[in-house]
């Protein structure tokens, strides 16, 4: 398709996407999909935890280059489309375009895609909804991911929940690492707590070093250095008298040595 962008031919789509009749827009769109899952995938080259970092998702965010290509009035009605109030086969593709491309107004369409597989949930788990919404990465992604907590998923969801910006998907990590009653999850969200620390995450860090699970201590031990939390030298001690296994000691020591000195 690359070949056939002239500004002849956008404009030509365009054209067809504003006024043409259903059946000569679905071709269209169907084009515009192949090229935005080419996008996507030189963005998947790059790590998924990557994008939790705001210079990547700025620079490398799929739709950028995508809106690059086919310009900024294509562009647009596309994203008209994915507005429009009236459900149809038009809004919906276009919809599956712009969260093929991580973009924020394909939000909605992920949600109905969740809800049009929620009677597949255990046979074939939507996943790639759930890290599409992660990679959007807005408040709004992270309420979607909210949204769907319970649905089965919740160690997926809090692995997208943790490239997310914003304060609202950090405490709801913070407050499942405390409160799930899956001590996997648990440990899921206890990895995706992130700078800054809080009196709060330092106090579960500690708690979970003392009474955590053998997995929830490892964890905690791991954040415990990349915070460079001093206050919790003496959990560190404590844990480590009680003669886990290697590899736990082994992470143990390695954030005491990185504690040494730091006040």
């Amino acid at each position: 398709m690359e070949q056939s962008l002239t500004e002849e031919y956008l404009a030509g789509q365009v054209e067809i996407l504003l006024s043409g009749a259903e059946q000569d827009k679905l071709p269209v769109l169907s084009g515009l999909y192949a090229l935005a899952e080419e996008c996507r995938a030189k963005a998947e080259l790059i790590p998924y935890a990557a994008f939790k970092e705001p210079a990547v998702r700025e620079n490398c965010a799929p739709w950028r280059e995508f809106r690059a290509m086919i310009g900024a009035e294509l562009f647009g009605v596309l994203v008209e489309l994915v507005g429009q109030e009236r459900p149809s086969r038009v809004r919906a593709q276009a919809g599956d375009i712009m969260a093929c491309l991580w973009h924020p107004c394909g939000i909605g369409r992920l949600l109905e895609k969740f809800e049009e597989r929620r009677e597949t949930l255990e046979e074939d788990p939507p996943v790639r909804i759930l890290r599409d919404l992660g990679a959007i990465g807005t408040e709004a992604a992270a309420k979607a991911l909210m949204w769907l907590w319970g649905s089965g998923m919740d160690s997926d969801a809090a692995g997208a929940l943790g490239i997310c910006f914003g304060t609202a998907a950090q405490d709801f990590l913070l407050t499942n690492a405390s409160l799930h009653t899956d001590s996997y999850v648990r440990s899921i969200c206890l990895a995706h707590l992130r700078p800054p620390i809080t009196k709060e995450k330092a106090d579960l860090l500690i708690t979970r070093l003392s009474c955590g699970t053998q997995n929830e201590r490892f964890i905690a031990a791991m954040k415990v250095k990349e915070f460079r939390l001093a206050a919790a030298v003496p959990a560190l001690i404590s844990a480590r008298a009680r003669k886990d296994d290697g590899a736990l000691l082994g992470v143990i020591d390695e954030a005491l040595a990185a504690l040494r000195g730091v006040r």
